[in-house]
């Protein structure tokens, strides 16, 4: 029997093992599936789910993520959705298809507009619109903003005696351009793509006009996109400062070699191809600088969004609460967007961790700069990219024959575009 010295001593000892075990037995345990279509995606989630569970003592859960091919994931989803069974509880979806289900089909996701209001004057707004519905309710957070930037091999231009902030318009870009390109050492200015239309919508929607306006009307074929087309001409054919990218694509592991090896010495792309560099371009360590694109008239535009990928919680979830809750901690919160940049390498969509010191480090592969202070810059006056149905249609289009077609001069930009608005000129 002990004595009442050691009941004293005993009790609190008995109490603390009895709060841990109650904690832990109160802890939630819950299982979320994740579908991704990118393996960069679903390890950024893993962290953040060992975070979440840190921050969250009461939930303990589990992330079953899997990373599908990107066109066979959104078949399995739809088919899943329409089924009612098989879905996951949380998802990626990529801008191609945003307008397909978020704006087609919002009722297969949970809606998130209460989620978000309290972030809404720190989450950058252009981004935020990409992912509603037609009604403006917010289906799906943003993973990055995606901004399209102007990459330099700045020795080359310093060589040419040329300062890179100088830069200022796209007729001085052009100017640069004609000095740096040396066709017969087969060194070229920038790059063209001629299977992808981002850089086509990138310079459209930098000069105000759309793909498809943000009431759902195809305005392709409107002046500012067939002038935006023109300049990719005429860089290629008229100025003959372009290259076009091997294999139609600056994603190709031939164009990778090119500009590795300095043939291409500047290119206009989006933030998310700073990985691309590391990864594929060794050589260009410490020379590449990232700048703000250039304007088309002063105080124009500064950006537009390249790409891009939603995540949503799936309506018929029956572990929606937690996956929001998981969801508006691994996308919403300051910790959350510190480590997109730091972990995923995007940039985050949320405006007021810029100045963090985590974020603003100098990249030594980026000329010892921080390559966050361009997208900084370019997301002033950012234009984002409407998605309707019809979106993912009109870009095969674009991707498969517009561009390709105008390149090759088998057809003049309007002529080309106006025959994209013909084939699907509707909602």
């Amino acid at each position: 029997m002990l004595n009442r010295k050691a009941t004293f001593f005993y009790l609190p000892v008995l109490l603390i093992v009895l709060l841990v075990s109650g904690s832990a037995l109160a802890a939630e345990k819950v299982t979320l599936e994740l579908w991704t279509f990118v393996s960069d995606h679903q390890d950024f989630y893993e962290l953040m789910a060992e975070e979440f569970n840190k921050e969250y003592p009461e939930y303990e859960i589990t992330l079953k993520a899997t990373t599908i091919p990107v066109d066979q994931m959104h078949d399995n989803l739809l088919i899943s959705l329409i089924a009612g069974v098989g879905a996951p509880d949380i998802v990626d979806i990529n801008i191609q298809y945003s307008g397909m289900y978020f704006k087609q089909n919002p009722e297969y996701f949970v809606d998130l507009t209460e989620v978000v209001k309290p972030y809404e004057d720190v989450m950058n707004s252009a981004r935020m619109t990409v992912y509603t519905d037609a009604e403006g309710h917010v289906l799906g957070f943003p993973t990055h903003l995606g901004t399209g930037l102007m990459y330099y091999n700045k020795p080359a231009f310093e060589a040419a005696g040329i300062n890179i902030d100088d830069i200022k318009l796209y007729d001085d870009w052009v100017a640069v351009g004609r000095k740096v390109t040396k066709p017969e050492k087969n060194i070229w200015m920038t790059a063209t793509e001629n299977k992808l239309a981002r850089q086509f919508l990138l310079w459209t929607m930098q000069k105000g006009g759309y793909m498809i306006d943000p009431e759902g009307n195809v305005t392709v074929n409107g002046p500012k996109a067939v002038e935006a087309l023109q300049f990719i001409y005429d860089l290629v054919h008229v100025d003959k400062i372009s290259a076009i990218a091997p294999g139609g694509l600056v994603g190709d592991p031939s164009f990778y070699d090119m500009i590795n090896r300095e043939h291409v010495l500047c290119l206009p792309y989006a933030q998310w191809f700073t990985s691309r560099f590391k990864n594929f371009m060794p050589d260009l360590n410490g020379k590449v600088a990232i700048r703000p694109l250039p304007l088309w008239e002063p105080g124009g535009n500064t950006s537009a969004t390249m790409c891009g990928t939603g995540t949503a919680v799936i309506a018929q979830s029956p572990r929606k609460d937690v996956a929001i809750k998981f969801l508006e901690f691994a996308k919403l919160s300051y910790e959350g967007n510190v480590r997109i940049w730091t972990d995923l390498g995007f940039d985050p969509p949320r405006m007021d961790v810029y100045d963090d010191p985590r974020l603003m480090k100098p990249d030594p592969y980026f000329s010892n700069e921080s390559a966050l202070e361009a997208v900084k810059s370019g997301a002033e006056r950012l234009v984002a990219k409407p998605v309707w149905p019809i979106s993912t249609e009109v870009m095969m289009k674009l991707n498969r024959e517009t561009i390709y077609n105008v390149l090759e001069g088998k057809q003049t930009p309007q002529e080309a575009l106006d025959e994209v608005v013909r084939e699907f000129g509707g909602k």
